[in-house]
């Protein structure tokens, strides 16, 4: 992974909240990035109704298109146009792989959880960086909209065990809640779920659980104390109680974000409970810098 490349690279990652932009280069093994930009998300109730809204087909084809055009604005290739849970597993899906490539030529490819998985586990080791003390394989948790990745590896061996769960933060809301968001009782609901969906693995106690994904990122901006199971815990039903249209205004989050922003705290605390470890790390890097990463190895040959 190491090494300069001259020429950054592109990659639009269509995920159930954001559409999101990277341009990078790559230096040490590390992403910098050039420039990035994010979208409205695709997702809309696919876990409701199987099926992404068709309003919103056309405006996330115009958005990628235009994305296109802002990497080739910074010297990058032709994109890679990634979609994850939200397209995967949405009925119409292809409709909007269609859509992409009438609109903009683009293809858009459909990536497997287990892909989605080495991508994120490659985008969160690299911005750990150097500096991280690889005490043991590391737990890494890409939460996303539709789907959550579980990965165990290091640095070294790389991933060594991996699933991809339906615990995104998006799909547990829709499950969960009767109203918009989930209440105390059925963040109770959810997280005794989730810690019953969790593989059984055993884990070193020297084993640190590091988080990626938006939804990780989020829970920073809302609070600075440590992330443990209890703060989480307490953390999502606090946000619950709050309107998600003052949250997000309160807090910098898009709406979309701040509905399911509840759901993702208790998951992340569900996950703290069910391997009896005492707080989890953020990483900020996960697909999109994986991404990076594997085309600048193509690149290089």
């Amino acid at each position: 992974m190491g090494g300069r490349v001259l020429s950054p690279q592109a990659v639009i990652d269509v995920g159930s909240n954001t559409i999101h932009l990277l341009v990078g280069e790559v230096e040490n093994g590390a992403v910098l990035p050039v420039t990035g930009r994010s979208s409205r998300p695709v997702s809309g109730g696919v876990d409701k109704t199987g099926r992404i809204e068709e309003r919103r087909i056309p405006l996330a084809a115009e958005a990628i298109k235009l994305f296109g055009m802002v990497a080739k604005m910074n010297g990058a290739p032709e994109p890679t146009v990634l979609a994850t849970s939200a397209v995967r597993d949405a009925e119409n899906g292809g409709e909007l792989v269609e859509e992409v490539r009438r609109t903009s030529g683009l293809e858009m490819r459909l990536i497997s959880g287990e892909e989605e998985a080495d991508l994120g586990f490659r985008g969160a080791v690299s911005a750990l960086g150097e500096g991280y003390v690889w005490e043991a394989p590391a737990l890494v948790v890409d939460l996303g909209g539709g789907s959550a990745q579980l990965i165990l590896g290091d640095a070294t061996e790389g991933a060594q065990k991996q699933v991809s769960l339906p615990l995104g933060s998006n799909r547990t809301t829709e499950r969960f809640s009767a109203g918009d968001r989930p209440n105390p009782k059925e963040l109770k609901a959810l997280r005794k779920a989730a810690r019953e969906m969790l593989p059984d693995w055993k884990l070193s106690k020297r084993t640190a659980v590091v988080a990626i994904g938006g939804s990780a990122r989020a829970v920073l901006k809302v609070t600075r104390d440590e992330l443990t199971a209890e703060k989480l815990k307490k953390l999502a039903e606090e946000l619950s109680g709050r309107p998600a249209a003052v949250l997000a205004r309160e807090e910098g989050l898009t709406p979309e974000r701040a509905r399911v922003l509840p759901a993702a705290a208790a998951t992340l605390a569900a996950i703290l409970q069910r391997y009896e470890k005492p707080s989890l790390t953020v990483a900020r890097g996960g697909i999109r810098e994986g991404a990076i990463l594997a085309l600048a190895e193509e690149a290089g040959g």
